[in-house]
């Protein structure tokens, strides 16, 4: 039988699956984690990384077989672009376009892939487009052949997942689930809609496993966005990878603080099994989650939804016999004299009347999206911080005096893209010795206060001075 190897790695460990094949009958035999050579500051050079995964598959006897990488959320750039309708075979074409105006650093030697989001409505149609950088990808191939491997596919790593997920029977339907794989450090976060990827989210979360408190504010995080981006439509279930007791217990604890369905999905329960992986399965299943995706759909000839080594591409143009092109050469000149003689000038007319019209949709639709991207910006820059403002409210409302001592006239609140956020606070106080208390209370390992203006203020009876004050909170730790 021949074999197939999906592997994946990440800054603290290597995760590789080995299945054996024959037709679409696929087996499991193997799977199981590597640990990776750690550098104080920078990651471990790719030789190194290479060399410890080939030594593991040296003494479990895996020799040559079709290798397939996942590749990270965070490695890559990740755009959800909206398009007019347009034929399939134009679409590789349209999406390198809007692609190239949209993502950051995107350039013509980017590995660029698609995959379009339920069908065209409203004049327009939705694709999630991912670009991987030529650096990147040099950089897995580089730790493949160190290790002997030599990569068919390099697929997004949460639509593997996904794609795994849409083959369990009974989960099987038109419902909007999250789909939620925790890894050593991080999390991914993905909505379906149906057995469709619509949304894709990666964040990293402190802890193995991380705190439940965390890993419920990203989920918070991610349903809204999902919720917006689906025009509406709630996430109705969540699907927690893994097996075992702890994992049940937390997805108990998910399902009671969002109030929404909550059930394990087991990768290694919707796969064939060797006897052997049977009796010793991973420590941690869900994990296994992506490569369990990749080697299904390759076992059963199905295209992966994001492959960066096989991206879409437009139809190569079918090649013709010499007197087949003679004779449609023959048939463009007549088409072209019919079409001379028949060209009027309110057909003209007509033409210039249709793109003025066409010209102006399009303009709208670039109105629209430099709104959007305003707005994108804006929440993004907000949410970059990683600061609970409501906790914050709360700590400042327990840590300042009385309202019969101190009130607060204007606030201002603001994040900070390399992480925490600002306060800017203007108030009156009872007196000069109230406002050094204030600022006392306050300060703490994650406040700093920066005191501003202040004066006596003879307008309020009850409060004689007015002061302002800057507030710097640091980012939380989960």
């Amino acid at each position: 039988m021949p074999e197939l190897l999906a592997v994946e790695w990440d800054d603290t460990e290597a995760r590789l699956a080995v299945a054996s094949s024959r037709g679409t009958r696929m087996v499991v035999e193997q799977a199981f984690s590597v640990d990776l050579p750690k550098e104080r500051d920078d990651e471990a050079p790719p030789e190194e990384v290479g060399a410890r995964i080939a030594t593991e598959l040296s003494a479990r006897g895996i020799g040559r077989a079709e290798t397939l990488v996942a590749v990270g959320r965070s490695s890559i750039e990740l755009r959800q672009l909206s398009l007019p309708p347009a034929p399939e075979s134009e679409l590789p074409d349209l999406v390198r376009f809007q692609a190239v105006r949209e993502f950051n650093k995107l350039t013509d030697d980017w590995r660029l892939d698609f995959v379009p989001i339920g069908e065209p409505s409203d004049g327009s149609q939705e694709v999630l487009a991912a670009a991987i950088s030529p650096k990147l990808v040099a950089h897995i191939e580089q730790i493949c052949h160190a290790a002997g491997l030599k990569p068919r596919r390099l697929v997004l790593r949460p639509c593997a997942a996904a794609s795994l997920l849409a083959r369990a029977a009974h989960l099987r339907g038109f419902q909007a689930r999250l789909l939620v794989d925790v890894l050593p450090g991080e999390v991914d976060l993905t909505v379906m809609a149906g057995n469709h990827v619509a949304f894709l989210r990666r964040t990293r979360i402190a802890g193995d496993p991380p705190q439940t408190r965390a890993l419920l504010t990203e989920m918070r995080r991610t349903m809204a966005a999902a919720q917006n981006q689906l025009g509406g439509r709630r996430v109705e279930s969540i699907l927690l990878c893994g097996a075992g007791e702890e994992y049940a217990a937390r997805a108990r604890e998910i399902q009671e603080s969002l109030q929404t369905p909550t059930e394990l999905f087991d990768p290694f329960g919707t796969v064939r099994v060797g006897p052997r992986l049977r009796r010793a399965l991973p420590e941690h299943p869900g994990r296994f989650a992506p490569l369990l995706g990749m080697l299904a759909s390759e076992a059963e000839g199905r295209e992966p939804t994001i492959d960066f080594l096989h991206p879409r591409r437009p139809p190569k143009p079918v090649r013709h016999r010499w007197y087949i092109a003679a004779a449609v050469g023959v048939a463009v000149l007549v088409f072209g004299f019919l079409i001379y003689r028949q060209l009027k000038r309110n057909d003209l007319a007509a033409d210039v009347e249709y793109l003025q019209s066409e010209l102006g949709r399009w303009e709208e639709l670039e109105d629209r999206a430099v709104s959007v991207e305003k707005n994108a910006a804006t929440v993004e820059r907000w949410t970059a911080g990683d600061v609970v403002w409501l906790d914050e409210l709360a700590t400042l409302s327990a840590k300042a005096p009385s309202a019969h001592e101190v009130m607060v006239t204007e606030m201002k609140l603001d994040s900070v893209p390399a992480g925490g956020g600002q306060v800017y606070l203007k108030g009156l106080a009872r007196d000069a010795a109230t406002i050094q208390a204030v600022e006392q209370r306050i300060r703490d390992a994650r406040h700093t206060v920066e005191s501003g203006e202040s004066g006596e203020d003879d307008s309020q009876s009850h409060y004689s001075w007015w002061f302002s004050a800057r507030l710097t909170v640091e980012p939380g730790e989960d």
